[in-house]
């Protein structure tokens, strides 16, 4: 029996991945635009884009150890909504324990900027049970 392309051995470890919530401070929107705004980051399909240094925007995905990301809100947005009612962000990340984690959340431009309700972020070890591929 051949082992398939990309399988795991017993010898391999799995990355650890853990779902972190994010909660926003209140009134926030403003400043929740505006380091995205600054920075030139764009999120496009669950794809952070950053400009490289030929001005290139490069995904950074696996660099950062996201796995998936994503804001939450108050109710689903409607196409006609002129603000959108944001609660906070999602990420699902790959590190090797809660500690590392935490330090890549306190260095997050929405931790940086005051976005985040970082004593209210819950950091949650998780394992998928379904995983569909990122769109490119």
């Amino acid at each position: 029996m051949s082992l398939g392309a990309g399988a795991r051995t017993m010898a391999t470890r799995a990355p650890k991945e853990f779902l972190c919530i994010m909660p926003d401070k209140p009134n926030v929107l403003q400043v929740r635009k505006q380091p995205l705004i600054e920075s030139g980051r764009l999120v496009a399909g669950g794809n952070v884009l950053l400009p490289n240094s030929l001005g290139q925007r490069v995904n950074v995905n696996r660099e950062l150890g996201l796995r998936a990301l994503g804001a939450l809100f108050e109710k689903h947005p409607t196409e006609d909504a002129t603000e959108a009612c944001f609660w906070g962000s999602v990420v699902v990340y790959t590190a090797e324990s809660p500690e590392d984690v935490k330090a890549i959340i306190e260095n997050d431009v929405y931790a940086t900027s005051g976005v985040w309700d970082l004593e209210r972020v819950q950091i949650i070890p998780y394992v998928a049970a379904v995983r569909q591929p990122l769109l490119s």
